[in-house]
């Protein structure tokens, strides 16, 4: 690529004119180009400047080199020097040089345009004819630039990061303030940018724009300006567009830098190694201007770096740790590890974390002061280490470290007051160490088991289990411990082994309740969970479905039992209390219902729930099962058949009623003479029996006696009673829903009813009273709708049990007056063909209903 060349000066006068102009330049150049350049390559000398300089003050006359992006996308790189004073105006002559480059095209040998700075190519004076293009620049690359451009950085070691940062804005955002640096030397500007291009990513450096010198800031297009300090007044104030750095003041305190970066790149410039920079850009996996790898490259050179980017250093190559070669890798871990006096060591979880990404692809012996460095916090309550094998630690440090920290290490796990999280890492350090703590398994095994079950589903129970997993001695005696207490609390145990997922193993035959807490599932069969779900199960369902669904979760609940004591490997007859321990996880959060009661006891028979101490349950199931539980009284029966002898006294009336509420719910009356004596009965009972159970078997003797079927004499015995309860529960029953639709399409069942409740007057007052509003309240709206022919049927039942009778209904029905009984008559239903006869005799002629 070869570059056009344009000389711009004061040309004497002559044909073409004099003044400043072109004149010099390269065929084929846009007269375009040459409008935009003359605009740029201008020089105003400084304000001190003599007006008459000497040669020698020629040499000290700040040198403009330029980089500029043009209007057409296109660069200009240019340089203007002084050359004295005579008639050219009243600055007097200067000589400006500049090459042109087209738009996307580089210096030869993709050179950035500061390394043009100091070039032979540069001319002080225009050739005689039009020069030809440019072919290259011959960048200076002595030595003492190197040393001049490293002297600077650590001179300008203050202000460093605050530049850097501004850099970085440049390259992340088009809209950045333009920076504006002070020097009173343009060279000094010069190296400013040279350290911008080692710094900046490369795509970067190349297109940053710059002038080492203006006298007028405020017009200059360049990302970077650099000003004499007496010119820096005229963009100061405004640091939306301009970010001004006077580096002339070393008084002047450096302004504070929150970007990591910039802290972390000046101190790696401060320590001559700016090379790291551009390699730390090129590392796999590194992302513009991130801290973690040009940190992590700065420690293994043994470079001080901030504080707050040393943990960037380490995230990073956790993340890449195949980045770094191993040399380098060596010395970034022993940079980790030897933190300066005073200064904050990293967080034991950042170094725990890298040596866990390490220890798989790395030999130990690299890791070993990294694993060193955790194990000694460990020991002394800072670190977190992770699972190692014993050759993660080589000797000498393992012998070593043993021999600073066994005693240590043994006395804070025999303290009882160590937190258990903190007891596991000590155990970890003291296999890796190889310090002996089996004296110590007992105390210990205590302590997890007790964390175990104190502490379900938290970080210590975490930890246990990793300590149980790592150690085959403190699993056996904490899984004895757990055995013995699961034998008390199943439900407990079973927790705890769910939230720890702690698996139980040991030979055949042992560890049964343990066995089966482990076997034990989260949730229960049975009952719907919620309340929603059971009221739509009643909702939606019929008796007869949920019967079926019942009978369904009675075997899966003793299913389940059955299921544990087979995992058990022990006979629960044998040993007793597996079956205790079985039944205790099948129900631990419900008791078992009267229907899995009466499958148990006929499937185990009564002693083994005796023997079990699980007897209790099943008389509980029984007296107190819901009012609606139509197994409890044949549970009862059974209870008493098999071990009446083991039903407590306080109990055992109880169970005594609900087997004579079984007897009135399932036997007919007949001949039978057990069938009769049901009040009397009830009544020896009702005082010794709880609430619950003593209302049912009042509800079920009513519903007896309000039924067709009912034993000769209870209702007697009843009247005779005065029971207030009894006769109670007696009218309740007559003044149901149900009853009375019963009452409206049965006229046998209304003569029943009549003969019932004009019965037995005078047998007790509290009879008479409800008889009488029996009468008054349920029979006599009944009759009242039945049709005439329904009214005769209900008359000729009533005189089949006698001629009296009859005549008493008939004037108990007989209205008041003629003329209730015409309106009585007509608010009646006629018996009309469609409709059939409901009565329990045929109508006689002339009695249809009207």
């Amino acid at each position: 690529m070869s570059l056009p060349q344009m000389h711009y000066t004061s040309a004497p006068p002559g044909p073409d004119g004099s003044g400043f102009r072109f004149t010099a330049v390269t065929p084929g150049v846009p007269s375009s180009v040459l409008r935009e350049a003359e605009q740029l390559v201008g020089y105003e000398p400084p304000r001190d400047a003599p007006s008459r300089p000497t040669p020698s003050d020629l040499a000290l006359f700040p040198e403009m080199f330029s980089y500029t992006r043009l209007s057409d996308g296109s660069g200009l790189l240019s340089r203007t020097v002084y050359t004295g004073a005579d008639y050219s105006g009243r600055w007097g002559n200067f000589h400006a040089h500049a090459v042109h480059l087209t738009a996307g095209d580089r210096l030869p040998g993709d050179l950035p345009p500061i390394a043009a700075w100091g070039a032979p190519q540069w001319a002080d004076h225009s050739p005689e004819e039009a020069p030809p293009p440019l072919d290259a620049f011959t960048p200076v690359h002595s030595a003492g630039l190197q040393a001049e451009l490293a002297a600077f950085a650590a001179e300008r070691q203050p202000r460093l990061a605050a530049v850097l940062a501004d850099l970085r804005r440049l390259a992340e955002s088009p809209h950045a303030p333009q920076i504006v640096l002070a020097e009173e030397d343009t060279r000094r500007v010069a190296h400013w940018v040279m350290l911008a291009n080692a710094a900046l990513p490369h795509a970067f450096a190349r297109g940053l724009t710059f002038t080492t010198y203006t006298r007028r800031p405020q017009q200059a297009r360049q990302q970077i300006i650099g000003v004499r300090p007496e010119d820096v007044r005229s963009v100061s104030g405004q640091p939306h567009r301009y970010s001004v750095h006077d580096c002339s003041d070393p008084s002047a305190a450096p302004p504070p830098v929150a970007d990591a970066w910039a802290r972390l790149a000046a101190a790696v410039w401060a320590a001559d190694a700016y090379g790291l920079i551009r390699q730390a850009a090129q590392t796999a996996g590194a992302e513009p201007f991130a801290s973690g790898p040009l940190a992590a490259l700065a420690l293994a050179r043994g470079i001080p770096v901030p504080e707050d980017t040393r943990a960037d250093a380490v995230a990073w190559v956790r993340a890449h740790r195949g980045a770094l070669d191993e040399p380098t890798l060596t010395g970034f871990l022993k940079a980790v590890c030897d933190s300066a006096p005073g200064a904050p060591e990293l967080p034991s979880e950042a170094l725990a974390d890298l040596l866990a990404a390490l220890h798989d692809s790395v030999p130990a012996a690299l890791t070993a002061p990294l694993t060193a460095r955790l194990v000694s916090r460990a020991v002394r309550g800072g670190a977190q280490l992770p699972p190692l094998p014993p050759e993660a630690l080589p000797e000498p440090y393992r012998s070593d470290l043993a021999a600073e920290s066994g005693e240590e290490l043994r006395r804070v796990l025999r303290d009882p007051h160590t937190p258990l999280v903190r007891v596991v890492e000590l155990l970890r350090v003291a296999r890796l160490l190889d310090v002996a703590y089996d004296d110590l398994t007992v105390d210990l095994a205590e302590r997890f088991r007790d964390g175990l079950l104190s502490r379900p589903g938290t970080a210590t129970t975490e930890a246990v289990r990793d300590a149980l997993t790592e150690s085959d001695a403190l699993r056996d005696r904490v899984s004895v411990l757990l055995e013995d207490r699961a034998a008390d609390d199943p439900p407990g145990v079973a927790r705890a082994l769910r939230d720890a997922r702690l698996p139980v193993d040991g030979p055949p035959g042992t560890l049964p309740h343990l066995r089966m807490c482990a076997a034990a599932p989260a949730l229960r069969p049975g009952a719907p969970a919620s309340a929603e779900q059971a009221g739509g199960r009643a909702a939606g369902g019929t008796a007869v479905r949920d019967r079926e669904r019942e009978q369904a979760w009675v075997r899966e609940r003793n299913g389940e039992l059955h299921k544990l004591l087979r995992i058990a490997e022990v006979p629960h007859l044998a040993n007793p209390l597996v079956l205790r321990t079985a039944f205790a996880l099948v129900w631990d959060d419900r008791a078992p219902t009267a229907a899995e009661a009466s499958q148990l006891l006929h499937e185990t028979g009564a002693r083994p729930h005796i023997d079990a101490g699980t007897w209790d349950h099943l008389v509980t199931a029984a007296v107190d099962a819901p009012a609606d539980d139509k197994e409890a009284p044949l549970l009862a029966r059974q209870l008493l058949a098999a071990a009446p002898d083991a039903v407590g006294r306080s109990v055992l009336d109880d169970l005594r009623m609900l087997s004579l509420v079984h007897d009135m719910e399932e036997r007919t009356s007949g001949a039978d003479p057990a069938a009769h004596g049901w009040t009397a009965r009830v009544r020896a009972l009702a005082d010794s029996t709880r609430p619950n159970v003593r209302n049912r078997a009042t509800a079920a003797l009513a519903r007896r006696l309000v039924g067709p079927e009912r034993p000769g004499g209870e209702l007697g015995e009843l009247a005779r009673s005065d029971d207030g309860e009894l006769i109670d529960a007696y009218a309740s029953a007559a003044r149901t829903p149900v009853f009375r639709n019963v009452l409206r399409g049965n006229p046998g069942r209304v003569a029943d009813c009549f003969v019932d409740w004009t019965s037995h007057a005078g047998a007790s007052p509290r009879w008479d009273l409800t008889r009488r509003a029996l009468l008054d309240e349920v029979l006599r709206p009944v009759v009242q709708g039945f049709t005439d022919g329904e009214v005769f049927s209900v008359e000729q039942a009533v005189g089949r049990a006698s001629a009296n009778r009859a005549a008493e209904f008939q004037e108990w029905n007989r209205p008041a007056g003629g003329i209730g009984r015409l309106f009585r008559r007509r608010g009646r239903k006629p018996a009309t063909p469609s409709s059939p006869w409901r009565g329990d005799v045929a109508p006689p002629e002339g009695k249809q209903g009207r």
